[in-house]
This record gives C-alpha cells, sequence and structure tokens, in this order.
C-alpha cells in the first residue's frame, strides 16, 4: 500500500489518512500534543512539546484534526521510556512517555490555560503544581471488568484505548502495588476454574460484572468488591474464602447484584467485613467497600493539607462540608473549627464519617446523610457560616447546588477538584453570580501517568479575611 505523502502546509486542512510532519509546541489537557499545519491544529497523540513528529491523522473535527504518532524526529529531552508492556494498549495512563517532573509542570500549565479559557479569568492566581506521593503504585481503588474470551474463559481486565467497549487481560499494572496485581490474576485464574461466567450485558447470561480492588497504604489492608448479574452459585462462596484463604492482607469479599437496568438489587458479604482501614496523617479512617477514598492513598495527607489550610477554620468558627464522603476532611476541620456540619449523599460512607468523627475527637460535629442539592438551602438558613468547603463528584456541583451557594451570605469558600473544567465553569459562577473573588488555585498531581489532575481553589467575598 503506498504512503500519502507528508503535507508540508498550506491553507488545505489535513483530512483522514494524511501523514503530516508537525512541530509541536504545547501540551493539551488529555496528554495530545499540539501542533499547527498552515494554521490549522492538529492534537497529536504520542507526542511532546518541542518535537518535530511525523503523524497519521485518524480524523478531522471543525477546526482541527486528530493524529497519532508514527515517528519522532527530533526528541524532547523531557521522553521517557514508558515502564509498562501495556502502554498503548490500555486507556488508562496517557503520559507515561512524559517524565514525571514534566508531566506535573504541564498539569499547572494546563490548569492556568483552563481558568483562562471556560473560567474567564483573566490573570489566574495559579501556584506551581504539587508532585503528590509516589509515582508508581499509588492506586487504592482499581476497577476491573469481566468479559467473556474467545475462549469461553471469564476474562478480567482493563479497558482498551482505542475500544473502549473492549477489555484485554493485564499482567502488569505499575499504579497498583505488585500484590494487587497478583491477588487480581489469582482472582481471574480461580474465577475460571470454578467455572463461573462473565456477564454478557447483551443476552443477560453470565454472572461476573466487575470486580475493585481497594488497598490501604498504612495498614495494608485489602478489600475486594465484586459485581454480578443475578444468581447464587455456590461457587462464589468458594472464590471468596479461598481468596482470603490464599491473600491474608485480604479483609472482607463483598458481593453487589446489579439488575438489568444498572441498579443495584442487593449488597451481602461473601466473606470476612465489608470495610477496610486506612490512616491518613494519623488518623484512622474506616472506608465501607462502596464509598468514595481519595484515589491516590500516597498524596492524600498533602491533599487534605492544601484544603485545610485554604480554609482555615478556627475555633470561634462554624465550618460547613458538602460531598464530605468518609469524613478524609471532616476529622481535621473538626479539631480546628468551633463546629462542623457535613453532609453526605451515600448512607454507608455518612455512617463511617461519623464513626471517624467520633474516633478523632474535636468539638462540635454533624453528618447529615442526603443529597446535598436538596439539604443544603436549610442548612444554610440555620446559621452563619465563616466557612464552606466542598468536593464534588466529576461532574461538579450542579445547578441547584451552585445557586444555593451564589445566594448564601459566606466569606470563605474552598473547592476541591478532580476536573479542572467543570471547577472553571463553576467558579465562573461563583465569581460572576455570587460575588466571590478567586484567590488562588493550587493543581496537585494526584494522578502521574494519567492527564488527570486534582485541584484546591480558595474564594473570598469582600470583607473576607485574605
Amino acid at each position: 500500500m503506498s504512503k500519502a505523502p507528508p503535507v508540508a502546509g498550506g491553507n488545505n486542512p489535513p483530512a483522514r489518512g494524511d501523514r503530516l510532519e508537525v512541530d509541536i509546541d504545547d501540551l493539551a489537557f488529555g496528554g495530545r500534543g499540539v501542533g499547527r499545519v498552515g494554521g490549522f491544529v492538529v492534537f497529536v497523540r504520542g507526542a511532546l512539546p518541542g518535537e518535530r513528529v511525523r503523524a497519521l491523522v485518524r480524523r478531522r473535527r471543525p477546526g482541527f484534526a486528530e493524529a497519532d504518532v508514527e515517528a519522532v524526529l527530533d526528541v524532547s529531552p523531557d521522553r521517557v521510556q514508558p515502564r509498562c508492556e501495556h502502554y498503548g494498549t490500555c486507556g488508562g495512563c496517557d503520559l507515561q512517555h512524559l517524565d514525571a517532573a514534566a508531566q506535573t509542570s504541564a498539569k499547572g500549565r494546563q490548569v492556568r490555560e483552563i481558568l483562562r479559557r471556560i473560567g474567564r479569568v483573566d490573570d489566574p492566581q495559579v501556584a506551581p503544581a504539587l508532585a503528590c506521593g509516589e509515582p508508581w503504585g499509588y492506586r487504592f481503588r482499581m476497577d476491573l471488568d469481566w468479559e467473556r474470551r474467545k475462549d469461553g474463559r471469564p476474562g478480567l481486565g482493563l479497558h482498551r484505548r482505542d475500544r473502549p467497549g473492549q477489555t484485554f487481560d493485564l499482567s502488569v499494572c505499575h499504579l497498583m502495588t505488585g500484590e494487587a496485581v497478583r491477588l487480581v490474576l489469582w482472582i481471574a485464574a480461580r474465577a475460571s476454574r470454578l467455572r463461573l461466567r462473565a456477564l454478557d450485558r447483551k443476552t443477560g447470561r453470565g454472572l461476573l460484572r466487575r470486580l475493585s480492588l481497594q488497598e490501604a497504604r498504612a495498614t495494608r489492608e485489602i478489600l475486594i468488591g465484586l459485581e454480578t448479574g443475578r444468581g447464587d452459585p455456590p461457587a462464589l462462596g468458594d472464590l471468596a474464602r479461598s481468596t482470603m484463604g490464599r491473600h491474608p492482607r485480604v479483609v472482607g469479599f463483598v458481593r453487589r447484584t446489579i439488575g438489568p437496568d444498572g441498579r443495584t438489587l442487593d449488597e451481602s458479604i461473601l466473606a470476612g467485613r465489608d470495610h477496610l482501614f486506612e490512616e491518613v496523617g494519623g488518623d484512622r479512617l474506616r472506608v465501607p467497600a462502596a464509598a468514595f477514598f481519595q484515589p491516590n492513598a500516597s498524596g492524600a495527607e498533602i491533599l487534605r493539607r492544601e484544603a485545610i489550610d485554604a480554609l482555615g477554620p478556627r475555633p470561634d468558627e462554624s465550618i460547613l462540608e458538602l460531598f464530605a464522603g468518609v469524613g478524609l476532611f471532616s476529622v481535621a476541620i473538626a479539631r480546628r473549627a468551633g463546629t462542623l456540619v457535613a453532609i453526605e449523599g451515600s448512607r454507608e460512607a455518612a455512617a463511617a464519617a461519623r464513626e471517624n468523627l467520633a474516633r478523632a475527637g474535636g468539638r462540635e460535629t454533624r453528618v447529615v446523610q442526603g443529597d446535598v442539592a436538596s439539604a443544603l438551602p436549610a442548612l444554610l438558613a440555620e446559621r452563619e457560616w465563616h466557612g464552606i468547603l466542598a468536593d464534588p463528584p466529576r461532574t461538579g456541583l450542579g445547578p441547584a447546588t451552585l445557586a444555593a451557594l451564589c445566594g448564601a451570605p459566606c466569606r470563605r469558600l474552598v473547592y476541591v477538584s478532580c476536573d479542572p473544567a467543570t471547577m472553571a465553569r463553576d467558579l465562573r459562577q461563583l465569581v460572576e453570580r455570587g460575588g466571590y473573588r478567586l484567590l488562588r488555585v493550587v493543581p496537585l498531581d494526584l494522578f502521574p501517568q494519567t492527564h488527570h489532575v486534582e485541584c484546591v481553589a480558595r474564594l473570598e467575598r469582600a470583607g473576607g479575611d485574605a
């Protein structure tokens, strides 16, 4: 097959199948290099700033093209050899080819640009990005999906980059510890020997849907969560008991039955208990199987320190916390504030937060279990709140919560976010409608080897403490 000649420039935009020689001058959020051909923007997967590459155009969109690197003609000094044999196949990591320090620096620049473009902040005060924890083996939780392989066995793996509807059998994952990888491989082999079948989501036949592995770093406890379809074969109990017998660090094996509509029908403990314990900065925290916890176990204390320092709670103040989870921030706030009220939607997480707060001590505390948008208006009317800390999901605060916060007479607000785009969108509303002033954003590289970044934003209204 003859190759299309490289496009040298001109006014004609590149087309699918074209091969281009492109100079890369930036790294976009998402991990793709940014170049231009004849004034036309080209996002090149696998390319780094400072490089000249030959790239194959995969598709053209209005105003830009997307391409893959075929060859690096001039190599960036920040380029490194990816550690993982699955890199390029797996859809998880997208920055293993970039030096760790350069990853952190690039994420800081990306946060600044997103605040300008989406948040419409002319000169955002963005602190230098912080590297947090270890660059490898840092994941607190990993989710892997079961899929029926061609030979009929139940495959357990991560999703493919170019075909996200399919999984592949992994032999290693450097975001997990070696013990976690060995455990995943053992469970996959054991399930196959027990003749358990992966669920076919089209036909509804089979049982196994998803495996979740949570691993605490301080206590070294491991908790397994198994999502299944309907059915109760004895082999499930065998799988749980044999796993705990073979791997003594596993403290529990929890099953969640999921209906055809994706809703949870039932939860049960197959063996052990339904929670593990992790320690952050001396605080012992109970984390249930279904509850959210920060994905980077080794960097959680740095994130908490930045958030609490930005909030600055004092003994004479009342603090309101939204999306509290199991109380990672709550236990630290409670020791410094006079009053803390925390809202959390998950029943399991709210119960764990109460227990964790009781264990950690502190002043007057209360955990409200319920939807944040529904519970917030009444709580805002209860008293004068000196500060609010919000750690919403990736989708952001939501219209109702944003509207309530914009109308709340609170001077200090700290926004913790794992998605700078939704954060910038929400910050814009808090500034334009709520009268807040964005003082500072701290990017934290809690997700090395991936394009994701955590942020802590501090906002104040006129009259607040600088």
